[in-house]
């Protein structure tokens, strides 16, 4: 990461900060993906319910929801540095309180304050990427965060693998993790953005302003959240094994951070808003042909993989196009909008999905897939055709 930084980025200063938010947010991503599913595993050796453990999982969605809109009014009270510290030092705090107390109402208040620390995280670290990068080279280092990120997301379930899901140590070890995140804070003197005294652009403003990126994210959230939860399930009730349809999500996972890179250089080198448009085609194409492939192993994997790589290339376009269109307090409205359609989103996609195979069987899975990138084309579309006159 730091040589292909070199190579792209001529400003060592800049460089530098870069380094260090992507690093930041990679060792959050370690975290989340180690520490969520330990949480849930805990639960479910414990004794707890299964619904009492979605409730938990649910949490961070409902975080987002709440927290999102605030982020671009609270951002103008400190500079993104301090916030950055703060959410981090909030979430050792309640990790260190889910270690000493194992009540669950006490679990219960962690894991909420959890996610408004990792909303105001993602949404304040994006901003600053954002605000640092040059437009030439923007498209290349989204996608090398987001390749970054999606990498340490991957890796990190191997840490319940070595470690179990039970006493203290996993728990502590995750503690270590969040927060080694404070050291490569020391880099990122100098290229500091300061919102404080600013005036704050509301987050409903900017989905006026940006409807298409705003759905973008939409999409993006509501197609990884209903695949993630329900596309093992479409895969069992077609007839697959429960080894096939997990090595299902690991091919979309691995499409997902292998994309990033070519998906950068793309942004970087054509017209951004068709290079969006065509990621959604793809999603669009992969969702259609699910029925038909999904007895066919190899002709599955291929398409998983493409599809895993179309849905996260949609979130890394419309950062790089949100990037070069807006400064400042609107850039914050923006990353705080995109944080509140994810919460939104992955709330909403998994119930309308199940919904929708009780209604129509295994195909409504697909339906609901197909349903939502056509409300985004529309979008698209119309936001385009009213953009030339």
């Amino acid at each position: 990461m730091k040589y292909f930084l070199r190579g792209l980025i001529p400003d060592p200063e800049r460089r530098r900060v870069l380094l260090a938010i992507i690093s930041i947010l990679s060792i959050y991503g370690l975290t989340v993906g180690f520490f969520y599913p330990l949480i849930s595993l805990n639960m479910e050796l414990r004794g707890y319910s299964s619904s009492l453990i979605g409730l938990m999982g649910a949490l961070p969605f409902l975080a987002s929801i709440i927290v999102s809109p605030m982020i671009p009014f609270i951002m103008r009270f400190m500079d993104v540095r301090r916030w950055v510290f703060i959410s981090i030092c909030s979430d050792i705090f309640f990790i260190c309180l889910m270690i000493f107390f194992e009540n669950i109402y006490v679990w219960f208040v962690s894991r909420f304050m959890m996610g408004v620390a990792g909303t105001i995280l993602f949404v304040v670290s994006e901003t600053w990427i954002n605000e640092v990068a040059e437009d030439h080279y923007r498209g290349r280092v989204m996608g090398l965060y987001t390749f970054v990120f999606s990498a340490t997301l991957g890796i990190s379930p191997l840490f319940i693998v070595l470690l179990g899901a039970q006493g203290n140590l996993p728990f502590i070890v995750a503690l270590v993790i969040i927060g080694a995140g404070l050291l490569p804070l020391r880099w990122t003197r100098g290229q500091t953005p300061d919102f404080s005294g600013g005036k704050a652009s509301h987050v409903l403003m900017f989905c006026l302003l940006a409807p298409t990126l705003v759905g973008a994210t939409a999409l993006m959230a509501f197609e990884e959240s209903l695949v993630v939860t329900l596309m093992p399930v479409y895969a069992l009730r077609n007839g697959l094994t429960e080894a096939s349809a997990a090595l299902i999500l690991t091919v979309a996972a691995v499409g997902s951070m292998a994309a990033q890179p070519l998906v950068g250089k793309l942004a970087d080198s054509m017209n951004r808003n068709l290079l969006l448009f065509l990621c959604a085609l793809l999603i669009l194409v992969g969702a259609i042909s699910l029925p038909f492939i999904i007895q066919t192993k190899f002709m599955l994997w291929i398409v998983m993989f493409i599809w895993g790589g179309a849905i996260a290339a949609i979130y890394t376009v419309a950062l790089t196009i949100m990037g070069s269109r807006f400064r400042g307090a609107q850039l914050a409205a923006g990353n705080a909008a995109f944080g509140l359609m994810w919460g939104v989103s992955g709330t909403v996609a998994p119930g309308l999905g199940g919904l929708g195979m009780t209604a129509w069987g295994p195909n409504g899975f697909v339906y609901v897939l197909v349903s939502a990138v056509i409300a985004f084309l529309i979008l698209a579309i119309i936001r385009a055709r009213f953009a030339r006159r």
